[in-house]
């Protein structure tokens, strides 16, 4: 039987050679659908329907956490079944500039109770995405809603804080309501050079 770290390399070796991802900055995997709302680069404000993700608390630690959750995508799970990954990462943790080792569909929240979350395909409700057989691993979903979003390259934490203080500025100009916590999206590889990654800001803002 596969051992988990075996399972991560073969999964991530799949995904570089489906998406031809590379050191040059390719998608590391599919994304969630959106509409465009506005476009005025680098800024973008997008609509995203409702999301059905995977979850786990924080407490121990992100490598736990992350773990966890991809032990679910592998096979622990009422079905045996294994999951396509999703991308980017998401992280509201900009102020303290918190890292995670993969470039997967996770989602880690600041809030009373830290998360980190999976975005499971397109494919999946939340009636057909199999159970987890961990207790401490929940299924879940994020309501339809609309983001203010700025687009960067480089290291996705370290400009995470300037990057959020200019959305905010775009957000004010636009006279839009702030709805939620910022996030950081990562959408490469760690071993994507620098300049040519695809980083993100977003905020959720309320609808007109």
């Amino acid at each position: 039987m596969l051992s988990r770290a075996t399972k991560a390399i073969t999964a991530f070796a799949g995904l570089l050679s489906v998406t031809a991802c590379s050191i040059l900055g390719s998608a590391a995997a599919p994304e969630p659908d959106y509409s465009l709302a506005l476009a005025e680069p680098p800024f973008e404000l997008r609509d995203y329907g409702e999301l059905v993700v995977v979850r786990t608390t924080v407490n121990d630690g992100s490598r736990a956490a992350f773990g966890r959750l991809f032990d679910y995508i592998s096979g622990a799970n009422s079905g045996a079944r294994e999951i396509a990954m999703t991308a980017p990462v998401l992280n509201t943790d900009t102020a303290n500039g918190a890292k995670i080792a993969m470039t997967v569909p996770v989602l880690q929240t600041q809030e009373a109770s830290r998360e980190m979350v999976f975005i499971l395909p397109d494919s999946l409700t939340l009636d057909t995405a199999p159970a987890p057989t961990d207790p401490r691993v929940s299924l879940a979903t994020i309501p339809p809603r609309r983001v203010a979003v700025v687009r960067y390259s480089g290291s996705m934490s370290k400009r995470a804080s300037a990057e959020e203080t200019r959305l905010r500025n775009w957000i004010a100009s636009k006279d839009l309501t702030p709805a939620g916590p910022a996030e950081v999206a990562g959408y490469n590889p760690p071993w994507t050079l620098p300049s040519h990654r695809r980083n993100e800001v977003l905020i959720p803002v309320k609808r007109d």
